[in-house]
């Protein structure tokens, strides 16, 4: 019996395999099963959690810091609201400008480096050296100039010039913003894996990756738009601060698992063997690693126990 299982299981395979692009949908799903997509995006959401937020509460607090306030104010988020104006002393507000960015950067290199280790994984290429350490320090103030330039976006909507319009939306503004989200986002995850692989990827292959990210990216963007304010003020009435928090994380790892499910996704299209593949590979390129580091081998060697010392 189990023969004859075995048998009707193994025909089966072969005729799903025999279906056009079969081979190509099962190797997604393979790759996509077996590379740890919840515990990359909860380990970059909750990086993003203590990194990103305190970064963009950072330029807010700083004096002459107009235009990162609106921004945020077109996202919904009130900075408005803190009641600074004891803490307004020039001397104590220039020395926590100083000790408090240089604490939060230092701070925030963590998700550099998780998305670094993320992207390093994915791609299958040579881990950069510590003296690369400025590109965490990039990648950490591009994300905060990512979601300021979604602020503005976020106001685009109200723009009208053919007179259609659904309430406060105008048709032409909501077209608009959905395309400079679509620019901002595929801009962003174009950018941000290049400085943490540097060359070892074709710019065209993270282009194409980047695209792919903006488009769900843009399609996540404009459902949270439209449900998160509800969800949100449901959580924070059930249960206060404690909701507004749990939200936030929900939605930081939605975001993170979009970015780590099309990376993932376009190396496994590189990668196929079909026509596919091989298309992707010569429009696009392929990955080629950088040689491991010398250093990097004598510290593999030392690691190593000697044979005198088993003897």
């Amino acid at each position: 019996m189990g023969d004859r299982a075995r048998q009707r299981a193994a025909a089966l395979s072969e005729r799903a395999l025999a279906v056009p692009g079969a081979g190509l949908i099962l190797r997604v799903l393979r790759d996509l099963a077996v590379s740890d997509i919840t515990d990359r995006a909860m380990t970059l959401a909750a990086q993003a959690f203590t990194a990103v937020l305190p970064m963009v509460i950072l330029l807010a607090a700083f004096p002459d810091s107009d235009i990162v306030t609106d921004a945020l104010g077109d996202l919904g988020i009130a900075t408005g609201e803190v009641d600074v104006d004891e803490a307004t002393v020039p001397d104590s507000v220039t020395a926590f400008g100083l000790l408090g960015a240089l604490m939060v950067i230092g701070g925030a290199t963590s998700l550099s480096r998780a998305m670094g280790r993320m992207y390093t994984s994915i791609w299958q290429v040579t881990k950069l050296p510590l003296s690369g350490w400025w590109r965490w320090v990039v990648v950490i103030l591009l994300l905060p100039v990512g979601v300021v330039a979604q602020g503005f976006a976020a106001n685009l909507h109200g723009i009208n010039l053919i007179g259609v319009t659904f309430g406060a939306y105008g048709v032409l503004g909501v077209i608009l913003e959905v395309l400079a989200t679509f620019v901002i986002w595929s801009l962003m995850f174009t950018l941000l894996p290049r400085l943490l692989v540097s060359g070892q990827v074709p710019m065209r292959l993270l282009a194409l990756s980047g695209v792919v990210t903006g488009v769900f990216i843009t399609v996540f963007l404009v459902g949270t738009r439209i449900a998160l304010p509800r969800i949100l003020k449901e959580t924070t009435q059930h249960f206060g601060t404690l909701g507004l928090v749990f939200a936030a994380i929900s939605w930081l790892f939605f975001f993170a698992g979009i970015v780590v499910v099309c990376t993932i996704v376009i190396h496994s299209l590189t990668c196929d063997t079909g026509r596919v593949g091989t298309w992707i590979r010569q429009r696009f390129g392929t990955p080629a690693p950088f040689p491991p580091r010398p250093e990097a081998l004598d510290d593999l060697l030392e690691a190593r126990p000697s044979p005198s010392s088993n003897g």
